[in-house]
């Protein structure tokens, strides 16, 4: 049931989404991580604009808008024993983040790194290691999503009806004997109340309220951002983490 009338708003605003595919890249012979943290990170990417969604208002550039950045890599333990792969993420080469997992023994394994806040012409880094040199890796992507969208300056605060549409799930991998692990939602916010958690979601909504700042957050690489999470899997690699992301949002003023 619709929640609007014409006479008591202003005409629609319409923020369209195109969304580029990841970049692959699978190795034809993997290689070996090191022991040791690198001096380089096997992983280095500077972002250009051509790999940011294009993110418009009634065909113009929104006013408020953010890009995150995921990195995928991938590989395998082909040892006999459990091994641990370590890994560092930098943005511009300041450390975002460190840590490490266990994989077990031909075990294959998949990191997902997320970047908040990029921009073309940031270089965005991932370091591997592991404790054997057993373990190898052999695919890597990357791929830019859009968050916080808004249809005015940041800061101005409106009475707005939004509503998402043609939700996708994105990226979707071809490279590397893919399957997907887990799709993220994104989050409906209002910061003018302070209360973030209200929904998270999967589907389209519409909603009316006071918003302030942006309509939305997506899942990873803002709800969860700056920092990696990772999957092992006995078959596939790579074994990824994608969003559930709207590609169209209506957003009406009221009057």
């Amino acid at each position: 049931m619709t929640i609007i009338s014409a006479e008591k708003w202003k005409a629609a605003k319409i923020i369209t989404i195109e969304l580029k595919d990841a970049v692959e890249n699978l190795q034809s012979t993997p290689t070996s991580l090191p022991t040791s943290e690198p001096a380089e990170s096997q992983i280095s990417i500077t972002l250009a604009g051509a790999d940011l969604p294009v993110v418009k208002l009634n065909g113009s550039d929104i006013p408020t808008i953010k890009y995150t950045a995921l990195v995928y890599a991938s590989g395998q333990n082909t040892d006999s024993a459990s091994q641990t792969v370590y890994w560092r993420m930098l943005k511009n080469g300041a450390s975002l983040s460190s840590g490490s997992f266990s994989v077990s023994a031909s075990y294959y394994w998949t990191i997902t790194a997320r970047y908040f806040d990029v921009n073309a012409g940031d270089t965005i880094e991932l370091r591997l290691w592991a404790s054997s040199t057993n373990v190898n890796w052999d695919y890597d992507a990357h791929v830019c999503h859009y968050t916080r969208p808004f249809p005015y300056a940041s800061g101005i605060v409106a009475d707005l009806w939004v509503k998402t549409k043609d939700i996708v799930i994105h990226p979707a991998l071809s490279q590397g004997n893919p399957q997907v692990h887990s799709n993220y939602r994104h989050r409906i916010v209002n910061p003018q109340t302070g209360y973030e958690n209200r929904e998270e979601t999967d589907t389209e909504f519409e909603h009316f309220e006071r918003w302030t700042g942006y309509l939305l957050r997506i899942g990873l690489g803002d709800l969860y951002q700056n920092d990696a999470a990772y999957n092992t899997h006995s078959s596939y690699r790579p074994y990824y983490r994608t969003n559930f992301i709207p590609t169209k949002i209506i957003i009406r003023e009221l009057k």
